[in-house]
């Protein structure tokens, strides 16, 4: 047998022990008559919102139970594809709607009547510039 070294310090700890709590045998059935008073206080407050609940939703359904549609994966997935082909019409026609409105409001553009090759009876752009510019310089007659 080996004997090794023990210290022993000052050092103070909290207890989870407390003198208030712990109970005599006479205190015990009082506290535990307190408990048994509340469980059968709070039975009688789950009886009667049972007994409520029954009477909104029917016996054996809480009110948030899926409806009968919703309770299958199958008729789950047709109703969200019901839902979104809705949507999408809903859009398109919101677009077609949108399309129609910025055609009447605007004016169509007058029908070209040169060609793409400049129009002799239409200056183009350099000459309208040429002319302008002959028409400002001085004239000998001025």
């Amino acid at each position: 047998m080996k004997l090794g070294h023990v210290a022993l310090d000052g050092t103070k700890l909290k207890a989870n022990a407390s003198k208030h709590k712990a109970m005599s045998y006479e205190r015990l059935q009082k506290e535990e008559e307190k408990l048994h008073e509340k469980v059968k206080e709070l039975w009688a407050q789950a009886e009667a919102v049972d007994a409520q609940e029954n009477a909104l939703h029917g016996k054996g359904k809480r009110g948030d139970e899926l409806p009968e549609e919703l309770r299958r994966a199958q008729s789950r997935l047709q109703r969200i594809r019901e839902a979104r082909q809705a949507l999408e019409a809903e859009a398109k026609a919101a677009a077609e709607a949108d399309k129609a409105r910025r055609m009447t409001t605007t004016r169509p553009r007058p029908p070209r009547t040169c060609p793409a090759t400049p129009c002799p009876t239409r200056p183009t752009a350099s000459r309208r510039r040429r002319r302008s510019v002959t028409s400002l310089t001085p004239t000998a007659e001025s």
